[in-house]
């Protein structure tokens, strides 16, 4: 894999990892353009250390602000238990989840079926806004349906941060907030993977896999993509707070969900 399209690569994960479009069907329809027929699993988990490093930066202020309280440390314990059933589920199935979740049917659906959910629960829900306004304040029952909201994202096209927003929405969050708690949650279970890969298969044996000849050559494209573009993201985000904006990513979906199925069909 040339370094160009190590580069496009990390373009569009780093854009389609924070929005709810599913970030795996994007990175399928570009291997599908740039001839890439698969993508293993510990490339993809070292795609996501520059989206998880521009989270952190991101909500610098909301995860250290604070830091010494009992009510910070409380919404830490919250995250970390929310990201136990994802980090159980996923490392008893791993082998199903990369071997047999991936067909493109699948993805397609997923896309279909997540995008029409997100435009129903967002018309029923317009004229809620939850009482919650700081992600402290989100209680452990929320923090939980969110956290095993995390499982249903293992299902490639389904996207992680769509599922855990539909998820807080429902358990009561307003969705802007919920869309902030689900950035959060990502962060135990995204380091968790990468750490998982050091131990498993060695940066350098993933790099040089995609046919680069420089480890760290390829990496810096890996992390500086991923991470200025997920930084990008995270600021539009924050800047264009649309009163349909989950209508609009749902939309999408459908119609890339029905774009993968004539593609690939």
């Amino acid at each position: 894999m040339e370094s160009i399209k190590l580069l496009l690569i990390g373009v569009v994960q780093g854009i389609t990892e924070l929005l709810p479009v599913s970030s795996t069907g994007h990175i399928l329809v570009l291997g599908k353009a740039l001839g890439i027929e698969k993508f293993s699993s510990s490339l993809l988990i070292l795609f996501h250390l520059g989206t998880t490093v521009a989270i952190l930066i991101f909500f610098c202020k909301e995860l250290f602000k604070g830091f010494f309280t009992k009510e910070k440390w409380s919404f830490y314990l919250k995250v970390l238990v929310a990201s136990i059933p994802v980090a159980f589920v996923g490392l008893l199935f791993e082998g199903i989840v990369s071997k047999r979740l991936r067909a493109i049917w699948i993805i397609a659906v997923s896309l279909i079926v997540w995008g029409v959910v997100m435009i129903i629960l967002e018309k029923k829900q317009q004229k809620k806004t939850g009482d919650i306004k700081e992600l402290e304040k989100i209680t452990w029952k929320q923090a939980i349906v969110v956290g095993f909201a995390q499982v249903v994202a293992l299902i490639p096209g389904t996207s992680r941060s769509g599922i855990t927003t539909i998820a807080g929405m429902i358990a009561g969050l307003e969705k802007y907030l919920a869309l902030n708690f689900s950035f959060i949650l990502s962060i135990p279970v995204l380091l968790g993977s990468f750490i998982l890969l050091l131990r498993e298969n060695p940066i350098k044996e993933t790099i040089l896999s995609t046919g680069m000849s420089s480890t760290l050559g390829g990496f810096a494209i890996i992390f500086s993509s991923t991470l200025l573009f997920g930084l990008i993201t995270l600021f539009i985000l924050k800047k264009v707070q649309k009163k349909n904006w989950l209508s609009v990513f749902g939309i999408y979906r459908i119609l890339l969900g029905i774009l993968l199925l004539i593609i690939f069909y």
